[in-house]
Formats: C-alpha cells, sequence, structure tokens
C-alpha cells in the first residue's frame, strides 16, 4: 500500500481499449479510448478536465471510479491499488467516491419520490434506518439549498438545476472524499450554471471534498478549478495549475482551445488559431503524437516516436517533442 497524505488519487498509465467486431480473417482492432494517462489528485483540490467531445473525459471518468475495468494500468486511492479490488472491498471504496452525471433528469428515478431516492444510499450501505433516513434525507436537501418540502415530490416536478441540487445530495449522502462531476452543468442555463459551480465550491471548503471536474467550457473550468488537465484522442495533451495553463499554455492544441473562448470585452480582439484537418480515429491512431496530423510545429520525429512527458516546471509538463522551443517563443512573444 502507497501512503502519501497530500495525494487522495494517483493514476499511472491508465489504459482502455474496446473491442471492435471484425470479420474472421480480419485483424482484431480496438478503440483506444483511453492511453497512457498518467496525474495526480490532491486532497481538497478540483481537477479540471477539458477536450474536445470524443477525446476520453467521460470514459477516464468511469474507470476512475471502476465503473469501468481498465485494459491496463493502476488506479491508487488513498494509497490501495483499486483496480485489484473486488466484491465488498470494492463496495466500500465506492462509497468514498462518487458521480454527478451531465443530465439529472436521466439521473433519477421519474416513479420515486426525492425521499426515497435520497434515502437509498443510506439503506444500501446501511448507514442508518427507520426515522433517521429521512432526517438526514431533510439535511441534505437543506444542504444543497433546497426546501424540505420536496421529499413528497418526484423528478419532474423541478426546474433542471434543482434536479441537479437533487443528484449533488444524493452523491453526498455518503460523504464521499470525491466527487466526480461530469459536465454536470452543460445541460443547464448560464445563470444556473454559476448556482451549481458556488453551491460545488462552497460544499467542498464545507465538507473538504475533492473533485474532478470535466466540462468542455474552459471558462467555468478556470474557475473552479485548481489544477487542469487538457485531453486530446484519449491522452493527456498538457497538466498544470490554472494560472500556468491558461496565463501560459504551451501545446499547440491547449492554445488552440483557449482562443476559442469568447472573450467579453467587445474592445479586445486576440488572433484565433483554427486547426486544420479532423481528429484522427482512436481506432486508427497516427503513430507518433497524436496531435501530429494537425499540429503546425509537427517534424518528422513527431510523426514517428510518440512525445514523452516534458517537465517546465514540478506542476506543468506537456507531451510535446517541441515543448522547450514552444515555451520560449511564448515567454519572447
Amino acid at each position: 500500500m502507497r501512503e502519501n497524505h497530500d495525494e487522495l488519487m494517483e493514476v499511472r498509465n491508465l489504459r482502455k481499449w474496446f473491442p471492435v467486431k471484425s470479420g474472421f480473417f480480419k485483424e482484431q482492432k480496438y478503440v483506444k479510448a483511453v492511453e497512457d494517462v498518467s496525474l495526480t489528485i490532491r486532497r481538497g483540490e478540483t481537477l479540471g478536465i477539458v477536450g474536445e467531445s470524443g477525446c476520453g473525459k467521460s470514459t477516464l471518468a468511469r474507470l476512475l471510479l471502476r465503473l469501468l475495468d481498465s485494459t491496463e494500468g493502476e488506479i491508487f486511492f488513498d494509497g490501495q491499488d483499486i483496480t485489484r479490488l473486488s466484491g465488498e472491498e470494492l463496495r466500500k471504496q465506492r462509497r468514498r467516491m462518487q458521480m454527478v452525471f451531465q443530465d439529472p433528469y436521466a439521473s433519477l428515478n421519474p416513479r420515486s419520490r426525492i425521499v426515497d431516492t435520497l434515502s437509498e444510499p443510506f439503506l444500501i450501505h446501511g448507514i442508518c434506518s427507520g426515522t433517521e433516513v429521512r432526517r438526514h434525507a431533510a439535511e441534505l436537501l437543506e444542504m444543497v439549498g433546497l426546501d424540505t418540502d420536496s421529499l413528497r415530490k418526484y423528478p419532474h416536478e423541478f426546474s433542471g438545476g434543482q434536479r441537479q441540487r437533487i443528484c449533488i445530495a444524493r452523491a453526498l449522502a455518503v460523504r464521499p472524499d470525491l466527487l466526480v462531476c461530469d459536465e454536470c452543468v452543460s445541460a443547464l442555463d448560464v445563470s444556473i450554471q454559476a448556482q451549481i459551480i458556488n453551491l460545488l465550491m462552497d460544499l467542498q471548503k464545507e465538507l473538504g471534498l475533492t473533485i474532478i471536474f470535466i466540462s468542455h467550457d474552459l471558462r467555468v473550468v478556470q474557475h473552479i478549478s485548481s489544477h487542469v488537465a487538457v485531453m486530446y484522442l484519449g491522452g493527456l495533451a498538457e497538466y498544470g495549475t490554472k494560472e500556468k495553463l491558461f496565463e501560459n499554455p504551451v501545446h499547440p492544441y491547449t492554445r488552440a482551445l483557449l482562443t476559442a473562448v469568447p472573450i467579453a470585452d467587445p474592445f479586445l480582439t486576440r488572433k484565433s488559431i483554427r486547426l486544420k484537418g479532423e481528429v484522427p480515429s482512436p481506432i486508427d491512431r497516427p503513430e507518433g503524437c497524436s496531435f501530429c496530423t494537425r499540429c503546425e510545429y509537427a517534424g518528422e520525429r513527431c510523426r514517428s516516436i510518440a512525445p514523452s512527458r516534458v517537465y517546465l516546471d514540478p506542476e506543468h509538463y506537456v507531451c510535446c517533442h517541441e515543448a522547450h522551443s514552444l515555451a520560449d517563443n511564448r515567454e519572447a512573444g
């Protein structure tokens, strides 16, 4: 068992390949949804994960919670490798890791009252029973800013933002250490998004939560995150503190993502970076760097050798052969 009091989760060389059906005489192929991901998540902090649709963000989230089994790699949660757990041992660890999904309506049973939805975690994990269950369910609703009169209502009687608050309350019922939010505000109006984000930040301070926040909205990620990981085609392109990544992005893909974020000031303009070509298929990935087919700086080495991590400082690394030269040019500019 590994021990590091600052780290809640450490991921090493994580891969998830999904087999593709093929003919009898054809070579077996795989969709490489997550490819060689390594990262560290510290206690009480928020890791933002960003990237284009289909880059593997949601698959990675499900791997971290063991909702999917990995093809290769290790996931250490509080020092214990959870990839080797099963049965009762895994169930005990899952109590410490919970998830809030993108669609709050699909996440709730339309035939169950809210009191039954919030009571289920207590009963499954044997936390309490009888009248204590209803009292704890009422406390959860108050914690997320809803009236206790809502306990007898059904999901269709709430707005989208209220339903997401209920999903957050259900996730917090077992007092987890880690909360994974998978695009949990993308289906909500902008004003409601801000309320949910502020709620998550308040709950993090109050309960000491560690949060993994997955989103395609970089403005939201910048607001809530302490560290940010940028994913491309199943792998990590860049990782760093939000200050490093937003103020001094190095990877060409990260730069392109940031220039796509609208500027609120109508008098400010900036040069937009348009990526050429299309995202390669996760079945037939490029031999070298996964981004080489769209990168203006790609050379022969990029097309033949996969890049390893290049650390620009202890908390900022880039998977790019030209990382140092791109960083120097960025600072000179």
